[in-house]
């Protein structure tokens, strides 16, 4: 089961991290945060943390753009080049 829980780590992250039952973990967010989540691992079931703590890279597009459909083309093509695979996929 794959399940997504937007929130706080000192709430949500640190109550998925301490729980026996979830087995995985995968974070996006800052290295302080994710050095929390291998805490939590090993404060209970050494459970595999994949933390993504290098940020994302955001497309900024203002209202004044005046070719929109090839910045639209451009966002698209950011973050699927290179699968994504790559730190400053674009998103």
């Amino acid at each position: 089961m794959f399940n997504v829980v937007p929130g706080y780590s000192v709430f949500a992250g640190k109550a998925l991290g301490l729980h026996m039952d979830v087995d995985c973990l995968a974070f996006t967010g800052s290295p302080a945060t994710g050095k929390m989540f291998m805490q939590f691992s090993g404060q209970s079931n050494l459970k595999p943390i994949w933390p993504e703590t290098g940020g994302k890279s955001p497309d900024l597009v203002f209202a004044d753009c005046e070719v929109l459909d090839a910045a639209a083309d451009m966002a698209a093509f950011d973050i699927f080049y290179n699968q994504g695979q790559i730190c400053s996929a674009n998103s």
